[in-house]
């Protein structure tokens, strides 16, 4: 007999098991894939923003972050040198993120948590090294072929809904769906190490160290260098000669800032999320990110219509997903594209740099920004703050990691406040530097402290995924209100 869930997840990555706690937290019955036979061996995405780590704590795995987490004050810098030899400069650094609750987390420690935390809500549910080989919608439910590694004997499994964030691989365009953006930006390899640098490091305050040497022709052929960790309490004192490294783990990937042109497949039964859904380039870190808020955003709606009865009536509900996601999505990928060119290019033109002259005019360059009697000193200078000013978007990025917010379906309170409170610019894009708190429909909740039973608590611990929040300054209002969602809205009552 096949096996039949209400819901199947393709893939086992952090969406994906964000996905999974979420169903569980709703006691949905489900089921998830994962190819690969463990977590990730790379690090991949490290920065965890506020909203994602309010996510967290809904999640219940908030306390366990900060063990893995790399201290506050070791990661609130980022800085700009040619090296970090005897000879090496520091051009220019500055603070970044603050010591709140940003969170610089690697992905092969995150995902660990989120596993643990999913199998002890789904112990029997959560497949590693079992690919899904096929997925076909068959009027209300979606068939898929599953095959076990190392087997050649595949079976079936049959879903009401499955949710697809398998790495931006084939799920999509085995959909059918096509991409919207740029493909195959820049092609890079990044080395997962391990080496006493902390000896040799100037700062130990910065997280991310940008390498611009005038003999590579900038920042191009240079690169650039994380502190993941593991972070010790009493940094080592001693002196090494010559610097040991152990590679840890290589990934070679190209860069895209793609969007998936839908969000839901044809017959409505499959939904993308994650790359799935958006594949976007890292500087920023606003990918993960936005993978998680996917989740946070698709699977309490997939709560309510398995819940509820005759699914045709849920598909507007279903649909506002896409209507709410994508155009996030897009402009998450034009903000990163951005950071990235910017960043490929930015500094090294402020500096004078380019990989087209000899070593002789880079070093000359660099020394003019370094000397006070040279004739373009204070030009120079002048250039690389205000290149400091444009790489804002990526390490002061406020607006773009919280100040999103869903398309408004209220007409009037878009006629009232077209910028949505300030956060639109006058070009119709979002302000990513800055963000302005609003109560207007579509944006998210404001923080305000309350207290409840002699608990001091936030405004936003009281949004759950599971249910809905009546705040008014009425009092009188909450019953009437209740019994008109009991009447209207039966499986929205948990």
């Amino acid at each position: 007999m096949t096996e039949t869930y209400p819901v199947a997840i393709i893939g086992g990555g952090p969406v994906d098991l964000v996905s999974s706690i979420l169903l569980s937290q709703q006691r949905i019955l489900h089921v998830v894939f994962e190819r690969h036979p463990l977590t990730s061996i790379h690090p991949k995405a490290c920065g965890m923003n506020m909203r994602t780590i309010e996510v967290f704590r809904q999640l219940g795995i908030e306390d366990q972050v900060p063990e893995q987490r790399a201290p506050p004050e070791i990661v609130s810098r980022t800085a700009w040198y040619t090296n970090l030899g005897l000879n090496g400069l520091e051009i220019i650094g500055r603070d970044v993120w603050g010591g709140g609750k940003y969170v610089v987390i690697a992905q092969i420690r995150l995902e660990p948590i989120l596993l643990q935390h999913a199998k002890k809500l789904n112990s029997h549910g959560i497949h590693h090294g079992v690919e899904v080989t096929d997925v076909e919608e068959d009027g209300d439910h979606v068939s898929l072929t599953i095959c076990a590694k190392g087997k050649s004997e595949a079976r079936k499994v049959k879903a009401r809904y499955v949710v697809g964030a398998d790495g931006g691989r084939a799920l999509t365009d085995n959909l059918g769906i096509k991409w919207e953006g740029e493909k195959d930006i820049v092609e890079l390899v990044s080395a997962h190490f391990k080496a006493r640098i902390s000896l040799h490091h100037p700062d130990p305050r910065v997280f991310i160290t940008w390498f611009i040497d005038p003999k590579q022709g900038g920042s191009i052929k240079t690169g650039y260098l994380y502190h993941l960790g593991p972070y010790p309490s009493i940094p080592d004192r001693g002196v090494i000669p010559n610097l040991e490294v152990e590679i840890k783990s290589i990934d070679h990937w190209r860069v895209y800032s793609i969007v998936a042109e839908r969000y839901r497949s044809p017959k409505g039964c499959i939904f993308v999320i994650g790359d799935s859904a958006h594949r976007i380039p890292p500087w920023g870190a606003l990918g993960l990110n936005s993978g998680i808020q996917d989740a946070y955003n698709a699977i309490w709606k997939l709560g309510i219509a398995v819940r509820g009865e005759d699914a045709p009536r849920w598909d507007g509900l279903l649909d506002t997903y896409e209507t709410e996601r994508h155009p996030i999505a897009l402009r998450v990928a034009r903000t990163s594209l951005h950071n990235l060119r910017s960043h490929s290019s930015v500094m090294d033109r402020a500096l004078g740099f380019t990989p087209q002259h000899d070593n002789e005019t880079n070093v000359r360059a660099l020394q003019s920004f370094f000397n006070p009697l040279d004739a373009d000193y204070y030009a120079r200078r002048r250039a690389v703050y205000m290149a400091l000013e444009t790489l804002d978007s990526e390490f002061h990025a406020l607006g773009a990691e919280t100040g999103w917010f869903y398309p408004d379906i209220d007409r009037e309170s878009q006629r009232s406040s077209p910028d949505h409170g300030g956060q639109l610019l006058p070009n119709d894009e979002l302000d990513c530097i800055e963000y302005y708190a609003s109560i207007l429909p579509g944006h998210n909740l404001p923080h305000a402290w309350l207290e409840r039973d002699g608990v001091t608590l936030s405004t936003r611990d009281l949004l759950l995924p599971d249910r809905f929040l009546w705040l008014t300054s009425e009092p009188y209002y909450g019953p009437h209100v209740v019994k008109i969602i009991e009447r209207a809205c039966p499986a929205l009552i948990p």
